[in-house]
């Protein structure tokens, strides 16, 4: 999946982080810097399992024409990880 343009609501960025404790910027270098796994969960919705500078995220997203819009992201538990390495 090629993901040219990354977009997040404010209020998005503000729920992540009060909900979830996960900054814009590791949205970021998960998409961008890693080499994340990618999962169609339905419709135009993904998710997206990948490492951020110090840990695992997951990552929602709806998909279109190369442009990811953000939904939701939080730390990744133990099975979403095991699935990320399985595949690596």
């Amino acid at each position: 999946m090629i993901i040219k343009a990354i977009k997040i609501e404010p209020e998005t960025i503000i729920k992540i982080f009060d909900k979830h404790n996960v900054l814009q910027e590791e949205i970021f270098d998960v998409l961008k810097n890693d080499d994340p796994r990618f999962k169609k969960v339905g419709g135009n919705q993904y998710a997206a399992i990948g490492l951020s500078k110090s840990r695992y995220l997951t990552i929602f997203f709806r998909y279109d024409e190369g442009e990811a819009e953000i939904t939701t992201a939080y730390p990744s538990d133990k099975n979403q990880i095991r699935s990320y390495k399985k595949v690596k």
